[in-house]
């Protein structure tokens, strides 16, 4: 599963996919660019190697009128992009003790999480204010 959630409105955009390749990736954020079609974007982004691919976002953020901003959580604190909340709700939910028939009831599953969870989505509270800085 590829996945963005809008901070503001707590709002999922996900998809599956046999693969997580970097074509499969593109594909996706054609997607959100399709979503959110005349605002800035700012994608916050693990270090995952696809992710990294400086020329192809360049193409890309070219394409969509330099709207996207591309960041990048520190190396090993993946955990404060807020997508990673959600995918932690996501797999106590749905995966957590789950028997699935196929990789298509699994798909099925998530992308029905998705829709109940866009019906009545909301921000995430978001506490955290760092850690005081030790000299």
């Amino acid at each position: 599963m590829i996945a963005a959630l809008n901070v503001h409105t707590g709002e999922v955009v996900g998809q599956c996919r046999d693969r997580r390749t970097q074509a499969d990736l593109v594909d996706f954020m054609e997607k959100i660019a399709l979503h959110y079609p005349n605002q800035p974007i700012h994608v916050i982004w693990d270090n995952l190697n696809t992710h990294r691919a400086t020329s192809v976002w360049d193409n890309f953020n070219l394409r969509h009128h330099q709207r996207f901003t591309f960041h990048f959580t520190p190396i090993h604190a993946s955990w404060v992009n807020q997508i990673e909340l959600w995918f932690g709700i996501f797999s106590r939910k749905v995966l957590r003790n789950a028997s699935h028939t196929s990789t298509d009831h699994l798909r099925q599953r998530t992308m029905t999480f998705i829709t109940n969870q866009n019906e009545n989505a909301k921000p995430f509270r978001w506490k955290f204010a760092g850690y005081t800085l030790q000299v």
